[in-house]
């Protein structure tokens, strides 16, 4: 009876061990020091590359796995299935570019976002997330979401669940998504113009060029303008746009500003009102025309008030208005004012896709 009581004692021991064993072949090992709540963390991440290691695991998740480990005053704890690789997605633990904050870096196909870590009631835990998503133009588009606070648990990776659940398909591309604002001619090289991007009750919001160079460099300015007023952001600020679970014009309920320094604010219409009603810079937004045929001047913002007048490919145009449909999010209707060498300063009506490129429409 004793040798068999010392034979199960023997099998767990050695059960618990295997199941304890560390990781034998570390591949890409990072270590990082956060000041979290006034409290230093220490973080090493790597991926583990043993062969055979999962075979038996029926939880496995990612085909090659990677390993956190967080140590702080009275805080030691390590996770897995939160980062490594699956197909053509990943996800690692890093830091913020230049801004030194802790997250979790997720990459999927044309899209990637940073994860801010949070460290609350003695757990790992994650709400927003910061995404950035390649556009078919090959511009790059800013969004963000925050849902509920949730903790990170071993396992938090599965697919289906967890980081996937803050990774949001969004659909407010509108103008920038078609334009394309390629030099045709010299005169456009230096070039100022806006482009629409979405809009808040009476608040619309630009992209701001300073030339077809910073186009393609994807350098802008964020402006917010009323049908008075604008409010440019500090360029060096990262601007992203809040999104929430709804669909069209909807969705978009403010920004995200993100300072040099990673300090994070988010401006919803009440603030963003506020930050108009205290600027003193006049409502200047200008575009140039990118369809390829001739585009109609309307009275109205309708159909039965066309004239005879119209304009041309690259002309430039000032924005006074834009109206918005509901149910999608682009927009149906510019008013503009025009510099006419015949008529002088005109203000008209023009057709939404105006400001889209006529092979861009067609190609789908």
């Amino acid at each position: 009876m004793k040798k068999m009581f010392l034979l199960l004692l023997l099998i767990t021991i050695s059960m618990v061990c295997h199941a304890k064993e560390p990781c034998t072949n570390k591949t890409i090992v990072r270590d990082y020091q956060f000041n979290i709540n006034t409290q230093p963390y220490k973080f090493t991440s790597y991926l583990c590359e043993d062969k055979n290691k999962d075979e038996d695991e029926d939880d496995a998740i990612f085909s090659t796995p990677g390993i956190l480990e967080i140590h702080g005053k009275n805080f030691n704890k390590t996770f897995k299935n939160v980062i490594g690789i699956a197909g053509h997605r990943g996800i690692i633990f890093s830091q913020w570019n230049d801004k030194h904050k802790p997250v979790f870096f997720y990459s999927l196909k044309y899209t990637t976002a940073y994860i801010p870590i949070i460290i609350k009631d003695n757990n790992i835990m994650i709400k927003c997330s910061y995404i950035e998503l390649t556009l078919r133009t090959g511009i790059k588009a800013n969004y963000s979401y925050c849902g509920d606070l949730q903790i990170v648990d071993d396992g938090f990776g599965e697919v289906g669940i967890g980081f996937d659940k803050l990774i949001r398909d969004f659909y407010l591309e509108s103008t920038y998504y078609f334009s394309n604002f390629t030099e045709n001619k010299e005169s456009l090289q230096y070039k100022k113009f806006d482009v629409f991007i979405g809009k808040i009750d009476g608040i619309s919001f630009y992209r701001r060029y300073s030339s077809i160079k910073d186009y393609e460099l994807n350098k802008y300015t964020i402006i917010i303008a009323n049908k008075e007023k604008e409010y440019r952001f500090k360029p060096e600020d990262d601007v992203y746009q809040r999104i929430v679970d709804r669909s069209g014009s909807q969705a978009f309920i403010g920004l995200d500003i993100v300072d040099s320094k990673g300090n994070i604010k988010f401006y919803n219409k009440k603030a963003l009102s506020a930050l108009l009603n205290k600027s003193t810079i006049k409502r200047n937004i200008t575009s140039y025309i990118q369809y390829d045929e001739k585009t109609k001047l309307y009275n109205k913002p309708s159909n039965r008030s066309a004239t005879d007048m119209y304009l041309v490919k690259h002309d430039s145009v000032t924005i006074l208005d834009e109206i918005v449909n509901k149910g999608n999010g682009f927009v149906d209707w510019y008013k503009i004012s025009y510099n006419s060498e015949k008529h002088g300063k005109i203000i008209k009506w023009i057709d939404g896709n105006a400001f889209f490129a006529m092979r861009e429409i067609s190609s789908d």
